[in-house]
Protein backbone atom coordinates (compact mmCIF):
# COMPACT_ATOMS: atom_id res chain seq x y z
CA UNK A 1 0.00 0.00 0.00
CA UNK A 2 2.74 2.04 1.06
CA UNK A 3 4.55 1.27 -2.36
CA UNK A 4 1.62 2.54 -4.58
CA UNK A 5 1.26 6.08 -2.57
CA UNK A 6 4.71 6.64 -3.37
CA UNK A 7 3.96 5.88 -6.89
CA UNK A 8 1.03 7.93 -7.20
CA UNK A 9 2.87 10.95 -5.24
CA UNK A 10 5.77 10.20 -7.76
CA UNK A 11 3.09 10.68 -10.70
CA UNK A 12 1.80 14.07 -9.16
CA UNK A 13 5.35 15.43 -8.62
CA UNK A 14 6.51 15.01 -12.59
CA UNK A 15 2.63 16.58 -13.93
CA UNK A 16 3.12 19.44 -11.88
CA UNK A 17 6.92 19.75 -12.87
CA UNK A 18 5.84 19.47 -16.36
CA UNK A 19 3.17 21.62 -15.93
CA UNK A 20 5.40 24.33 -14.09
CA UNK A 21 7.52 23.84 -17.12
CA UNK A 22 5.19 24.30 -19.67
CA UNK A 23 3.00 26.93 -17.46
CA UNK A 24 6.57 28.91 -17.32
CA UNK A 25 7.34 29.08 -21.07
CA UNK A 26 3.68 29.94 -21.60
CA UNK A 27 4.27 33.51 -19.07
CA UNK A 28 7.06 33.98 -20.98
CA UNK A 29 6.04 33.66 -24.36
CA UNK A 30 2.82 35.78 -23.40
CA UNK A 31 5.06 38.15 -21.60
CA UNK A 32 7.26 38.28 -24.78
CA UNK A 33 4.16 39.25 -26.34
CA UNK A 34 2.70 41.80 -24.66
CA UNK A 35 5.63 43.19 -24.81
CA UNK A 36 5.63 42.90 -28.08
CA UNK A 37 2.69 44.98 -28.48
CA UNK A 38 3.19 47.66 -25.92
CA UNK A 39 6.14 48.17 -28.22
CA UNK A 40 4.39 48.16 -31.20
CA UNK A 41 1.63 50.54 -29.77
CA UNK A 42 4.63 52.63 -28.48
CA UNK A 43 5.50 52.53 -32.03
CA UNK A 44 2.36 53.52 -33.67
CA UNK A 45 1.58 56.80 -30.91
CA UNK A 46 5.20 58.41 -31.69
CA UNK A 47 4.59 57.50 -35.50
CA UNK A 48 1.21 58.70 -35.34
CA UNK A 49 2.44 61.72 -33.54
CA UNK A 50 5.39 62.40 -35.78
CA UNK A 51 2.86 62.70 -38.55
CA UNK A 52 0.61 64.62 -36.84
CA UNK A 53 3.43 67.19 -36.03
CA UNK A 54 4.39 66.87 -40.48
CA UNK A 55 0.75 67.66 -41.29
CA UNK A 56 0.57 70.47 -38.25
CA UNK A 57 3.58 71.83 -40.12
CA UNK A 58 2.44 71.35 -43.72
CA UNK A 59 -0.45 72.92 -42.92
CA UNK A 60 1.35 75.89 -40.79
CA UNK A 61 2.44 77.63 -44.17
CA UNK A 62 2.02 81.17 -44.60
CA UNK A 63 -1.50 82.43 -45.92
CA UNK A 64 -0.26 85.46 -47.37
CA UNK A 65 2.03 83.50 -49.25
CA UNK A 66 -0.48 80.76 -50.74
CA UNK A 67 -3.05 84.16 -50.84
CA UNK A 68 -0.96 86.44 -52.89
CA UNK A 69 1.33 84.14 -55.01
CA UNK A 70 -0.63 80.70 -55.00
CA UNK A 71 2.51 78.76 -53.30
CA UNK A 72 1.98 76.04 -51.17
CA UNK A 73 5.41 76.32 -48.42
CA UNK A 74 6.49 76.95 -45.48
CA UNK A 75 9.78 78.24 -43.24
CA UNK A 76 10.94 76.53 -40.32
CA UNK A 77 13.97 77.88 -38.04
CA UNK A 78 12.99 74.69 -35.11
CA UNK A 79 10.00 72.25 -34.68
CA UNK A 80 7.39 73.25 -32.25
CA UNK A 81 7.68 70.18 -29.97
CA UNK A 82 4.11 71.06 -28.58
CA UNK A 83 2.00 69.06 -31.20
CA UNK A 84 4.77 65.92 -30.59
CA UNK A 85 4.28 65.74 -27.11
CA UNK A 86 0.21 65.87 -27.02
CA UNK A 87 -0.10 63.00 -29.57
CA UNK A 88 2.27 61.03 -27.59
CA UNK A 89 0.01 62.12 -24.05
CA UNK A 90 -3.21 61.22 -25.94
CA UNK A 91 -2.00 57.85 -26.05
CA UNK A 92 -0.78 57.34 -22.39
CA UNK A 93 3.27 58.08 -23.33
CA UNK A 94 5.27 60.19 -21.29
CA UNK A 95 7.06 63.10 -23.83
CA UNK A 96 10.96 61.36 -22.82
CA UNK A 97 12.03 61.78 -26.60
CA UNK A 98 13.93 63.68 -28.58
CA UNK A 99 12.73 65.22 -31.81
CA UNK A 100 14.76 66.36 -34.92
CA UNK A 101 14.46 67.59 -38.63
CA UNK A 102 16.02 64.84 -40.51
CA UNK A 103 15.92 66.28 -43.74
CA UNK A 104 14.09 69.32 -45.52
CA UNK A 105 12.31 69.68 -49.33
CA UNK A 106 13.79 73.24 -50.78
CA UNK A 107 11.30 75.22 -53.09
CA UNK A 108 13.12 74.84 -56.11
CA UNK A 109 12.56 77.08 -59.73
CA UNK A 110 11.37 73.13 -61.11
CA UNK A 111 8.50 73.32 -58.43
CA UNK A 112 7.56 77.04 -58.81
CA UNK A 113 7.36 75.77 -62.46
CA UNK A 114 4.98 73.47 -61.27
CA UNK A 115 2.78 75.96 -59.33
CA UNK A 116 2.55 78.05 -62.20
CA UNK A 117 1.20 75.43 -64.32
CA UNK A 118 -0.83 73.90 -61.89
CA UNK A 119 -2.41 77.96 -61.34
CA UNK A 120 -3.17 78.14 -64.76
CA UNK A 121 -5.02 74.67 -64.79
CA UNK A 122 -7.66 76.50 -63.65
CA UNK A 123 -7.11 79.87 -64.61
CA UNK A 124 -7.15 78.98 -68.03
CA UNK A 125 -5.94 79.64 -71.24
CA UNK A 126 -7.16 82.89 -71.90
CA UNK A 127 -3.93 84.56 -70.01
CA UNK A 128 -2.01 83.83 -73.14
CA UNK A 129 -2.65 87.29 -74.28
CA UNK A 130 -1.17 86.05 -77.67
CA UNK A 131 -3.49 89.17 -78.92
CA UNK A 132 -0.94 91.27 -77.91
CA UNK A 133 2.19 90.05 -79.10
CA UNK A 134 0.29 89.04 -82.47
CA UNK A 135 -0.86 93.36 -82.45
CA UNK A 136 2.95 94.30 -81.88
CA UNK A 137 4.32 91.95 -84.64
CA UNK A 138 1.99 93.33 -86.84
CA UNK A 139 3.32 96.82 -86.01
CA UNK A 140 6.59 96.02 -86.62
CA UNK A 141 5.92 94.21 -90.08
CA UNK A 142 4.29 97.32 -91.28
CA UNK A 143 6.86 99.47 -90.10
CA UNK A 144 9.31 97.16 -91.87
CA UNK A 145 7.15 97.25 -94.86
CA UNK A 146 6.91 100.97 -94.97
CA UNK A 147 10.60 101.28 -94.99
CA UNK A 148 10.58 103.57 -91.99
CA UNK A 149 12.87 101.89 -89.92
CA UNK A 150 15.56 101.61 -92.56
CA UNK A 151 14.63 105.77 -93.38
CA UNK A 152 15.57 106.17 -89.70
CA UNK A 153 18.45 104.07 -89.23
CA UNK A 154 20.11 106.45 -92.37
CA UNK A 155 19.05 109.43 -90.61
CA UNK A 156 20.61 108.60 -87.89
CA UNK A 157 24.17 107.71 -89.39
CA UNK A 158 23.98 110.87 -91.65
CA UNK A 159 25.11 114.72 -90.95
CA UNK A 160 21.47 115.28 -90.64
CA UNK A 161 20.83 114.26 -87.58
CA UNK A 162 23.13 116.70 -85.63
CA UNK A 163 21.99 119.82 -88.22
CA UNK A 164 18.25 119.03 -87.21
CA UNK A 165 18.49 118.08 -83.46
CA UNK A 166 20.32 121.23 -82.98
CA UNK A 167 17.64 123.00 -85.22
CA UNK A 168 14.86 121.80 -82.80
CA UNK A 169 16.84 121.26 -79.83
CA UNK A 170 19.46 124.58 -79.77
CA UNK A 171 18.97 128.06 -78.70
CA UNK A 172 18.43 129.15 -82.42
CA UNK A 173 14.68 129.37 -84.06
CA UNK A 174 14.27 128.01 -87.98
CA UNK A 175 13.92 131.46 -89.02
CA UNK A 176 17.58 131.98 -87.48
CA UNK A 177 18.95 128.70 -89.44
CA UNK A 178 17.72 130.27 -92.86
CA UNK A 179 19.41 133.47 -92.37
CA UNK A 180 22.20 131.42 -91.65
CA UNK A 181 21.61 129.81 -95.33
CA UNK A 182 22.32 133.18 -96.35
CA UNK A 183 20.48 134.45 -99.64
CA UNK A 184 19.84 131.30 -100.91
CA UNK A 185 16.79 130.70 -99.04
CA UNK A 186 14.04 133.52 -98.49
CA UNK A 187 12.74 133.86 -95.85
CA UNK A 188 9.15 135.30 -97.25
CA UNK A 189 8.80 132.14 -99.26
CA UNK A 190 9.35 129.58 -96.09
CA UNK A 191 7.05 131.19 -93.11
CA UNK A 192 5.08 128.44 -92.84
CA UNK A 193 7.78 125.88 -92.79
CA UNK A 194 10.27 127.92 -90.61
CA UNK A 195 6.78 127.54 -88.28
CA UNK A 196 6.14 124.39 -88.71
CA UNK A 197 9.84 123.70 -87.44
CA UNK A 198 9.43 125.93 -84.52
CA UNK A 199 6.14 124.02 -83.61
CA UNK A 200 8.24 120.51 -83.53
CA UNK A 201 10.97 122.52 -81.27
CA UNK A 202 8.20 123.98 -79.19
CA UNK A 203 6.67 120.53 -78.92
CA UNK A 204 10.07 118.59 -77.92
CA UNK A 205 11.10 121.20 -75.12
CA UNK A 206 7.50 121.51 -73.65
CA UNK A 207 7.11 117.77 -73.24
CA UNK A 208 10.75 117.36 -71.61
CA UNK A 209 10.21 119.96 -69.60
CA UNK A 210 6.45 119.86 -68.15
CA UNK A 211 6.48 115.99 -67.69
CA UNK A 212 10.21 115.78 -66.00
CA UNK A 213 11.19 113.81 -68.65
CA UNK A 214 14.99 113.57 -69.41
CA UNK A 215 15.55 112.37 -72.88
CA UNK A 216 17.85 115.22 -73.89
CA UNK A 217 20.33 113.50 -76.06
CA UNK A 218 21.24 113.74 -79.57
CA UNK A 219 18.94 112.02 -81.85
CA UNK A 220 22.01 110.04 -83.29
CA UNK A 221 22.28 108.57 -80.08
CA UNK A 222 18.94 106.82 -80.48
CA UNK A 223 20.72 103.44 -81.84
CA UNK A 224 19.41 101.98 -79.01
CA UNK A 225 15.87 102.60 -80.21
CA UNK A 226 16.26 100.48 -83.21
CA UNK A 227 18.08 97.85 -81.40
CA UNK A 228 15.51 97.52 -78.26
CA UNK A 229 12.86 96.88 -80.99
CA UNK A 230 14.72 94.57 -83.31
CA UNK A 231 15.27 92.12 -80.22
CA UNK A 232 11.85 91.98 -78.78
CA UNK A 233 10.76 91.03 -82.71
CA UNK A 234 13.44 88.67 -82.85
CA UNK A 235 12.53 87.33 -79.39
CA UNK A 236 8.49 87.12 -79.70
CA UNK A 237 8.83 85.27 -83.56
CA UNK A 238 9.63 82.15 -80.84
CA UNK A 239 5.85 82.62 -79.82
CA UNK A 240 4.45 82.69 -83.37
CA UNK A 241 3.44 78.83 -82.89
CA UNK A 242 1.37 76.87 -80.12
CA UNK A 243 3.48 74.42 -79.00
CA UNK A 244 3.55 73.05 -75.27
CA UNK A 245 6.59 75.12 -74.36
CA UNK A 246 5.86 78.15 -76.13
CA UNK A 247 2.60 78.02 -73.83
CA UNK A 248 4.49 77.46 -70.57
CA UNK A 249 6.77 80.19 -71.35
CA UNK A 250 3.13 82.36 -71.91
CA UNK A 251 2.50 81.40 -68.46
CA UNK A 252 5.34 82.33 -66.37
CA UNK A 253 5.53 85.42 -68.33
CA UNK A 254 2.35 86.28 -67.30
CA UNK A 255 2.30 84.98 -63.98
CA UNK A 256 5.89 86.84 -63.01
CA UNK A 257 4.27 90.33 -64.60
CA UNK A 258 0.62 90.34 -63.08
CA UNK A 259 1.61 88.90 -60.02
CA UNK A 260 4.65 90.61 -58.70
CA UNK A 261 5.05 94.30 -57.22
CA UNK A 262 6.34 96.65 -59.90
CA UNK A 263 7.31 100.58 -59.58
CA UNK A 264 4.47 102.03 -61.27
CA UNK A 265 0.52 100.94 -60.41
CA UNK A 266 -2.52 102.52 -60.13
CA UNK A 267 -4.19 102.34 -57.10
CA UNK A 268 -5.98 99.02 -56.22
CA UNK A 269 -3.77 96.83 -58.27
CA UNK A 270 -3.19 93.71 -57.00
CA UNK A 271 -1.80 90.21 -57.22
CA UNK A 272 -3.43 86.98 -57.68
CA UNK A 273 -6.41 87.37 -54.73
CA UNK A 274 -6.70 91.30 -55.13
CA UNK A 275 -4.18 91.27 -52.53
CA UNK A 276 -3.69 95.35 -53.14
CA UNK A 277 0.69 95.29 -52.86
CA UNK A 278 1.28 98.48 -50.77
CA UNK A 279 -0.06 95.94 -47.72
CA UNK A 280 2.58 94.42 -48.34
CA UNK A 281 5.71 96.66 -49.58
CA UNK A 282 4.45 99.86 -49.51
CA UNK A 283 5.10 101.97 -52.71
CA UNK A 284 7.61 102.36 -55.16
CA UNK A 285 8.85 98.57 -55.51
CA UNK A 286 10.39 97.11 -58.64
CA UNK A 287 9.83 93.40 -57.98
CA UNK A 288 8.96 93.03 -61.39
CA UNK A 289 11.34 94.46 -62.96
CA UNK A 290 14.38 93.29 -61.04
CA UNK A 291 12.74 90.02 -62.50
CA UNK A 292 12.88 90.55 -65.63
CA UNK A 293 16.17 92.58 -66.02
CA UNK A 294 17.83 91.29 -62.51
CA UNK A 295 19.36 95.08 -61.73
CA UNK A 296 18.34 96.68 -58.80
CA UNK A 297 15.37 99.21 -58.45
CA UNK A 298 16.18 102.01 -60.04
CA UNK A 299 18.23 100.73 -63.03
CA UNK A 300 15.88 98.49 -63.77
CA UNK A 301 12.98 100.75 -63.81
CA UNK A 302 15.30 103.59 -65.64
CA UNK A 303 16.10 100.30 -68.53
CA UNK A 304 12.60 99.20 -69.13
CA UNK A 305 11.42 103.04 -68.94
CA UNK A 306 13.69 103.49 -72.23
CA UNK A 307 12.27 100.15 -73.62
CA UNK A 308 8.85 101.44 -73.43
CA UNK A 309 9.24 104.91 -74.50
CA UNK A 310 11.25 103.07 -77.68
CA UNK A 311 7.76 100.88 -78.73
CA UNK A 312 5.95 103.79 -77.70
CA UNK A 313 7.79 105.73 -80.66
CA UNK A 314 7.37 103.01 -82.78
CA UNK A 315 3.60 103.35 -82.54
CA UNK A 316 3.94 106.53 -82.93
CA UNK A 317 5.66 106.80 -85.85
CA UNK A 318 3.65 104.17 -88.05
CA UNK A 319 0.35 106.36 -86.89
CA UNK A 320 1.93 110.00 -88.03
CA UNK A 321 3.39 108.18 -91.23
CA UNK A 322 -0.03 106.55 -92.12
CA UNK A 323 -1.62 110.12 -92.08
CA UNK A 324 -1.21 111.61 -95.59
CA UNK A 325 -1.78 114.92 -94.66
CA UNK A 326 1.54 114.81 -92.18
CA UNK A 327 3.16 112.92 -94.33
CA UNK A 328 3.51 115.90 -96.57
CA UNK A 329 3.95 118.09 -94.36
CA UNK A 330 7.53 116.14 -93.36
CA UNK A 331 8.59 116.04 -97.11
CA UNK A 332 7.86 119.85 -97.62
CA UNK A 333 9.57 120.36 -94.06
CA UNK A 334 12.73 117.64 -95.39
CA UNK A 335 12.95 119.52 -98.75
CA UNK A 336 13.31 122.70 -96.88
CA UNK A 337 16.12 121.42 -94.00
CA UNK A 338 18.17 119.69 -96.89
CA UNK A 339 18.77 123.07 -98.56
CA UNK A 340 19.54 124.46 -95.41
CA UNK A 341 21.65 121.89 -94.98
CA UNK A 342 23.18 122.65 -98.63
CA UNK A 343 23.19 126.30 -98.00
CA UNK A 344 25.21 126.10 -94.15
CA UNK A 345 27.71 123.75 -95.26
CA UNK A 346 29.04 125.90 -98.20
CA UNK A 347 27.79 122.45 -100.48
CA UNK A 348 29.70 120.16 -98.72
CA UNK A 349 27.11 118.27 -97.39
CA UNK A 350 23.83 116.92 -99.41
CA UNK A 351 21.10 114.86 -97.78
CA UNK A 352 18.30 113.26 -99.37
CA UNK A 353 14.78 114.90 -97.92
CA UNK A 354 13.06 111.72 -97.40
CA UNK A 355 15.90 110.79 -95.17
CA UNK A 356 15.29 113.86 -93.55
CA UNK A 357 11.61 113.78 -93.70
CA UNK A 358 11.81 110.44 -91.47
CA UNK A 359 14.03 111.98 -89.37
CA UNK A 360 11.27 115.11 -88.46
CA UNK A 361 8.71 112.11 -88.12
CA UNK A 362 10.87 110.32 -85.91
CA UNK A 363 11.33 113.35 -83.37
CA UNK A 364 7.71 114.26 -83.66
CA UNK A 365 7.34 110.43 -82.68
CA UNK A 366 9.32 111.07 -79.76
CA UNK A 367 7.46 114.12 -78.64
CA UNK A 368 4.50 112.15 -78.63
CA UNK A 369 5.89 109.21 -76.91
CA UNK A 370 7.07 110.87 -73.89
CA UNK A 371 3.45 112.28 -73.33
CA UNK A 372 2.14 108.58 -73.77
CA UNK A 373 4.81 107.24 -71.66
CA UNK A 374 3.85 110.21 -69.01
CA UNK A 375 -0.22 108.46 -69.11
CA UNK A 376 1.07 104.69 -68.86
CA UNK A 377 2.96 105.38 -65.96
CA UNK A 378 0.03 107.03 -64.16
CA UNK A 379 -1.99 103.91 -64.79
CA UNK A 380 -3.81 104.46 -68.27
CA UNK A 381 -3.17 103.12 -71.32
CA UNK A 382 -1.10 103.71 -74.90
CA UNK A 383 -1.80 102.96 -78.81
CA UNK A 384 0.48 100.27 -79.92
CA UNK A 385 -1.32 99.20 -83.04
CA UNK A 386 -4.06 101.41 -85.06
CA UNK A 387 -5.48 100.64 -87.88
CA UNK A 388 -8.18 102.55 -90.57
CA UNK A 389 -8.50 105.15 -87.03
CA UNK A 390 -9.43 101.63 -84.81
CA UNK A 391 -7.08 101.38 -81.97
CA UNK A 392 -6.69 97.69 -82.28
CA UNK A 393 -3.77 96.98 -79.86
CA UNK A 394 -3.64 98.84 -76.54
CA UNK A 395 -0.93 98.43 -73.67
CA UNK A 396 -1.07 99.10 -69.91
CA UNK A 397 2.32 99.66 -67.82
CA UNK A 398 1.56 95.83 -66.52
CA UNK A 399 1.07 94.35 -70.18
CA UNK A 400 4.53 96.28 -71.31
CA UNK A 401 6.16 93.94 -68.35
CA UNK A 402 4.57 91.61 -69.74
CA UNK A 403 6.05 91.39 -73.32
CA UNK A 404 9.19 92.11 -71.60
CA UNK A 405 8.90 88.91 -69.31
CA UNK A 406 8.48 86.86 -72.75
CA UNK A 407 11.35 88.08 -74.26
CA UNK A 408 13.30 86.84 -70.78
CA UNK A 409 14.53 83.70 -70.55
CA UNK A 410 12.32 81.72 -68.35
CA UNK A 411 15.04 80.17 -65.92
CA UNK A 412 16.03 84.11 -65.39
CA UNK A 413 12.09 84.46 -64.49
CA UNK A 414 11.68 81.74 -61.97
CA UNK A 415 15.22 82.41 -60.41
CA UNK A 416 14.33 85.76 -59.64
CA UNK A 417 10.97 85.64 -58.34
CA UNK A 418 12.57 82.76 -55.91
CA UNK A 419 14.54 85.29 -54.74
CA UNK A 420 11.80 88.42 -54.28
CA UNK A 421 9.79 85.05 -52.21
CA UNK A 422 12.85 84.19 -50.07
CA UNK A 423 12.70 88.27 -48.93
CA UNK A 424 9.39 88.86 -48.27
CA UNK A 425 9.26 85.00 -46.49
CA UNK A 426 12.29 83.53 -45.93
CA UNK A 427 13.37 79.63 -47.12
CA UNK A 428 10.64 78.17 -48.40
CA UNK A 429 9.84 74.13 -48.09
CA UNK A 430 7.64 72.03 -49.70
CA UNK A 431 8.20 68.74 -47.53
CA UNK A 432 9.75 67.42 -44.39
CA UNK A 433 11.53 64.57 -42.84
CA UNK A 434 11.24 64.22 -38.88
CA UNK A 435 12.96 61.85 -36.45
CA UNK A 436 12.24 61.01 -32.94
CA UNK A 437 14.71 59.17 -30.55
CA UNK A 438 12.00 57.20 -28.09
CA UNK A 439 13.02 54.27 -25.52
CA UNK A 440 16.40 53.47 -27.67
CA UNK A 441 14.77 53.42 -30.99
CA UNK A 442 14.43 55.99 -33.87
CA UNK A 443 11.29 56.47 -35.60
CA UNK A 444 10.98 58.57 -38.57
CA UNK A 445 8.06 60.00 -41.37
CA UNK A 446 8.58 62.32 -44.02
CA UNK A 447 5.98 63.94 -46.15
CA UNK A 448 5.80 66.52 -48.75
CA UNK A 449 2.82 68.59 -50.53
CA UNK A 450 1.10 66.66 -53.38
CA UNK A 451 1.43 69.82 -55.60
CA UNK A 452 5.47 69.38 -55.77
CA UNK A 453 5.38 65.65 -56.48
Amino acid sequence: MKRVDKLLRNRKGASSLFLAVIMAALILVECTFVAFVWNLDYALSVNTALKTQIETILADYNRQLFDVYGIYAFTMDDVDDECFYKALEINGLAPESELGVAGLSELTADDLKKVISSYYNYRGPGIALKGLIEGYSAMILELDEQGIFKNVGQFMQSPAADYVSKMIKGADSAEEWVKKAGDTLNIEELVEQIADIDSIRKDYRDATRDLELDIDIDVADWDGFLESIASLESTLDLFSDSTPDAMRKFQTAHYCAYNFDCWYRPDGDGSINGTDFDSIHGSHEADCEYIITGLDRYQSVIKLGFIVKDILIAANMLKDYADEKFRNTMEVLGEMISAIILAVSEGTVKIDPKIIAFGLTFYCAVVQSIKDYWYVIHGDRAVIFEYDGTKMVTFSYREFLYLFCLCTPEEDLLERSLEILTRDYGTLYTGISLEADFRGSVYSSERSYQLYE
